[in-house]
């Protein structure tokens, strides 16, 4: 009977066996498992005994037999010269979302509060009786790729399918007051009925895990994500105010989408992707778009270089499938414990692209310098409004006597600052625009950084070269197109009167 060999175990020969003495031997031998070796028994090879040649085992993928079951003088002939090869096994892992993402147990449903947000869900909504006595799991395996039914969810995560219906982007519960989306950017009541600090509780309870309620009780913050059976990711905020408890969540598009449909111009945004090595910078305050456009780029990478990409992300927002490139993703406080961990480690995992998420100290922001100065591109954002803030929020980051420095290591590793903020779009199949401000640094920009004359870095940009502009350039640019209003231009500009003349084709300096 075969026994199971694994490719690459190693195989020690056993004591080969003897055959009896010829004389005594019948005209037929006895199988060899059946007879004992016996001192003074004649050599195997006096046995008219052959290998069995290899192509008369199974061709179904049987394991070759054991070294010691066979005759001394068969081994070599019967056993292939080769471990199985490598891509005989499935070539990638176990994709991220067939995992429950946030780790969460559901509660069940008569464990859920009865007041508050059954009048929050739209009318269609599935009413909660509907469903059965026992939540479903996060992801059930079967509904993975299929339609999602409502039925089979619990009160929070109907709370968040309902999202999708309003294309809203943000969910807020707040203690004493309603149930509120971000719907195309405005903040839009669901209903009259306000929120007790125990129900949102324990709605939370529905989609955290034992570990992250935890946390939150201890810190009184939480971040993670969270994933609906249809693939849908949102990102959650956890946090007290008041001594409440309140939350808002992010909804994160599954499908990436590319530059032509996020409305970035695209030979800029594909130029900045195609850098070899340096340091990437998107500025803006939150809910301005930095992580989608972030996902845009690396996408683009994706489809049109080998390279390995890392991620590093608290929590994960958009999954990458690996294209052209490998991609890996890890979430802080699941696949690492912090930034500080995950970066030390992450220059010996050999990556060509990084993205380090926020730069939010210099621990980190020294980190991404120092992975651009050996080879490689890396991605960050920052919370800053301009690329001269950006570049001012960066020095703040470090204590004037490392200034210089700082400032030399962005001279030679500094690739790019884009700016990008949102505002209601004119087009129909849009909610909302980006208006984007760009610096590609070129040499007359490096030699400001190094000398510290950030405040003439927008002389540079106003001349658009290389896809370069204001903040103000882009806003008349998208009011001449007619995809944003000249109400809501003339509210974002910096200085309204300035773009009042720029509309009108006078041009100011300064």
């Amino acid at each position: 009977m075969n026994q199971p060999q694994y490719p690459g175990q190693p195989q020690h020969p056993g004591q080969p066996q003897q055959a009896r003495p010829a004389q005594a031997r019948p005209a037929q031998a006895v199988p060899l498992q059946a007879r004992p070796a016996q001192p003074g028994q004649v050599p195997l090879q006096a046995r008219p005994a052959q290998a069995v040649p290899l192509q008369a085992r199974p061709a179904s993928g049987a394991m070759p037999i054991p070294v010691q079951a066979m005759p001394a003088g068969g081994v070599q002939q019967a056993r292939p010269a080769q471990a199985v090869p490598l891509q005989a096994r499935p070539a990638q892992a176990v994709p991220l979302q067939a995992r429950p993402a946030s780790g969460a147990m559901p509660v069940p449903v008569q464990a859920m509060p009865a007041g508050g947000v059954q009048q929050a869900r739209p009318a269609q909504a599935v009413p909660a009786q509907a469903r059965p006595a026992q939540a479903m799991p996060a992801q059930p395996a079967a509904a993975r790729g299929a339609a999602l039914d409502p039925n089979s969810l619990g009160r929070f995560d109907r709370l968040l399918y309902s999202m999708e219906n309003y294309d809203a982007s943000d969910l807020h519960l707040k203690t004493g007051a309603p149930v509120i989306m971000r719907i195309k950017g405005a903040m839009t009541a669901l209903s009259q009925n306000p929120l007790s600090s125990q129900e949102i509780y324990e709605l939370l309870k529905e989609v955290a895990n034992e570990e992250q309620l935890k946390l939150y009780d201890d810190t009184g913050d939480l971040d993670f994500s969270h994933m609906l059976p249809n693939k849908a990711r949102f990102r959650f905020n956890v946090f007290r105010e008041k001594r409440t408890n309140a939350l808002v969540v992010r909804r994160i598009s599954t499908d990436i989408p590319t530059f032509e449909q996020l409305n970035l111009p695209g030979d800029t945004f594909k130029n900045i992707a195609s850098f070899e090595d340096g340091l990437v910078v998107l500025a803006g305050v939150t809910g301005s778009g930095k992580s989608t456009t972030i996902a845009g780029m690396l996408d683009y990478i994706n489809m049109t270089y080998p390279k390995h990409i890392i991620t590093i992300e608290d929590p994960i927002e958009y999954e990458f499938q690996s294209k052209k490139c490998f991609v890996s993703q890890r979430e802080i406080g699941v696949d690492c414990v912090d930034f500080a961990a995950a970066i030390k480690t992450l220059v010996r995992q050999d990556p060509d692209v990084v993205l380090i998420g926020e730069m939010r100290d210099q621990e980190t922001f020294e980190f991404g310098l120092m992975a651009a100065e050996t080879g490689h591109l890396v991605f960050g954002t920052l919370h800053a409004g301009t690329v001269a803030q950006s570049i001012g929020r960066i020095m703040g980051l470090f204590p004037p006597d490392k200034h210089p420095s700082l400032r030399q290591g962005l001279e030679f590793n500094l690739r790019a600052v884009v700016c990008q903020k949102l505002l209601p779009s004119q087009n129909p199949a849009f909610g909302r625009i980006p208006i984007l401000e760009i610096m590609v640094v070129n040499p007359g920009i490096r030699k400001l950084i190094k000398n510290g004359e950030d405040k003439k870095i927008n002389d540079i940009l106003r001349n658009r070269e290389d896809g370069m502009m204001l903040f103000d350039q882009c806003l008349v640019d998208r009011v001449n197109e007619g995809s944003v209003s000249r109400e809501d231009a003339l509210e974002a500009a910096a200085n309204a009167e300035q773009l009042k003349m720029a509309l009108q084709g006078i041009q100011l300096r300064g």
